[in-house]
């Protein structure tokens, strides 16, 4: 099983790039998680053209069995750049790239309600008629004052019921997409 785990942001620190490298190396005897990051990927823009950057991302995606996407929160919604990556997959794209293509989503930030907001934006987003995704239902994690939740050095995940949070929603995740791939 082939999963990407995106960064989905361009910051150069981020706590959504240790959780996305903390899920590829936690559960990788489950499956073949690579870590995947946005900000080298050229801005969207409809009149233009998909180039190497972007064309190498949407094989990406395409050859991917599920998708796990980690989000911050800026101003009660998902980064641009995250929008801009998941717009060039959109019907630009050309039909059926996220089409059915099982996604779960998680989302660390430093304020403690997480990002629900963010999350609940790129939900829409990935069920939008350009997208159709297949997200994971009913399963949120929402880690919120990432700063005492994540060794800054190491970039370990360190908080237990966090870790219990995550492992649950993976193992849905797992099996979400098994039965999709069928």
């Amino acid at each position: 099983m082939k999963i990407l785990s995106i960064v989905g942001t361009n910051a150069d620190f981020s706590y959504n790039r240790f959780l996305a490298q903390f899920i590829a190396k936690r559960y990788a005897d489950k499956a073949d998680i690579e870590v995947k990051e946005i900000d080298k990927l050229t801005p969207f823009c409809r009149t233009q053209m998909a180039d190497d950057t972007i064309k190498a991302w949407i094989e990406d995606i395409k050859a991917a069995d599920g998708i796990v996407i980690t989000t911050p929160e800026y101003d009660h919604t998902i980064p641009a750049p995250l929008k801009s990556a998941l717009e060039w997959l959109g019907s630009h794209a050309g039909p059926n790239v996220m089409k059915n293509k099982p996604v779960a989503i998680a989302g660390a930030s430093y304020g403690s309600q997480g990002s629900g907001r963010a999350q609940e934006d790129m939900r829409e987003i990935l069920l939008s008629p350009d997208m159709s995704a297949n997200v994971l239902p009913g399963n949120e994690v929402l880690i919120g004052g990432a700063t005492a939740k994540f060794n800054k050095e190491t970039g370990e995940l360190t908080d237990e019921a966090t870790i219990k949070s995550l492992d649950g929603m993976m193992d849905n995740f797992f099996n979400f997409v098994k039965q999709a791939t069928k």
